[in-house]
């Protein structure tokens, strides 16, 4: 990871730039080289009933490294690209997740507290213990506060204490 699908341009091009793009993107992303895997996608497009070529076009999937690292790397896979030829192209990003992302049948990452119901269900059940504490608390307090000649409590305590 990354895996570059590349589509619209020729095998022939890629690999021609592919041992300094690789080792550019390499460095840039602090990951040894033979994690980078580009794939040229033989493609056909049509318009008005004919075929034409794809327009060039990488599509990068990978785990998020932040908009610096991301627009650096567009920079690097466009600039390489374009030297063999293409006038222009786009790229594209696709984000997994290391939580979302196996190998070997293997989760490269940890769950993520939110993806995990019964994670939920404790946090859920122990903020409700927190605020029947609080409630209970607070009923304590103005209990004390109200004197006999200040029967009547005043109404935002009552509507804080019936929540």
């Amino acid at each position: 990871m990354p895996h570059l699908l590349i589509r619209g341009v020729e095998v022939d091009q890629v690999r021609a730039v592919s041992t300094a793009m690789v080792a550019e993107l390499a460095a840039l992303c602090q990951c040894p080289e033979d994690h980078f895997l580009l794939e040229c996608l033989q493609t056909a497009a049509v318009f008005r009933g004919e075929t034409v070529a794809s327009y060039p076009f990488v599509e990068v999937a990978w785990f998020e490294r932040g908009a610096e690292v991301r627009d650096r790397f567009a920079e690097i896979v466009d600039r390489h690209l374009r030297s063999s030829g293409i006038p222009e192209m786009e790229i594209a990003f696709r984000v997994y997740r290391e939580d979302q992302y196996y190998a070997n049948g293997e989760r490269l990452g940890p769950v993520k507290q939110e993806d995990d119901p019964s994670a939920l269900r404790d946090e859920l059940r122990n903020l409700q213990e927190a605020n029947g504490r609080l409630k209970e608390q607070l009923r304590k307090s103005a209990a004390k506060t109200v004197t006999k000649s200040d029967s009547a409590m005043s109404s935002r305590l009552r509507d804080a204490l019936r929540e």
